[in-house]
């Protein structure tokens, strides 16, 4: 029995001792065989989206001018020798707002859409009232998408857009002493 237990015992550790020689020479051998390699990669940096909207005005001198139209509050046109008059939407007239351009003052090409919210008051006036948009003297659907080109230098892409209203010639007396206010015209980019 004796003899029995010294031949197992004997068994396990030649076992164990092949084990241990076969795992050196696996790990001995994929230390030969190891090896790497490395590159950097260029700086990662975004670019600016920066829109503007602008309308055309005159300066002191008289000269036509763009200015930053963002928060101001934009007056319909009047008639010429009008100054001073108030303007009174009556059916069959037409009234233009300031031109406006938007520009491109970023470094990123970009898509827009122009969108006119916010009316507020007697709504319905705005039914009667039929609003035609320009860009660049074509015709321009609101939420249509249109693409302006980087800036480059000192170079700027934009695009002008002329708005204006008519009131249809059919509007009745139900569209007397009535106003609409809150108009906004966004651009969403």
């Amino acid at each position: 029995m004796e003899n029995s237990k010294s031949t197992k015992r004997a068994w396990l550790t030649s076992a164990l001792s092949v084990l241990a020689c076969v795992a050196m020479l696996i790990g001995t051998t994929f230390a030969w065989f190891t090896d790497t390699a490395k590159t950097n990669v260029n700086k990662i940096q975004s670019g600016t989206l920066d829109v503007a909207l602008e309308m055309l005005t005159k300066n002191e001198a008289g000269e036509d001018v763009w200015v930053n139209a963002e928060n101001q509050t934009l007056d319909f046109k009047k008639a010429e020798g009008g100054a001073g008059e108030k303007i009174l939407w009556e059916p069959g007239c037409t009234y233009e707002l300031p031109k406006l351009r938007v520009v491109n003052n970023g470094n990123l090409a970009l898509k827009y859409k122009l969108v006119i919210s916010g009316i507020q008051g007697d709504a319905e006036l705005n039914n009667v009232i039929d609003w035609a948009v320009t860009l660049d003297g074509a015709a321009y659907t609101l939420g249509e998408e249109h693409h302006l080109a980087a800036k480059n230098g000192e170079t700027v892409d934009a695009d002008v857009l002329t708005i204006s209203g008519k009131m249809q010639e059919s509007a009745g007396n139900d569209y007397m002493n009535k106003s609409i206010d809150g108009i906004a015209i966004t651009v969403v980019a």
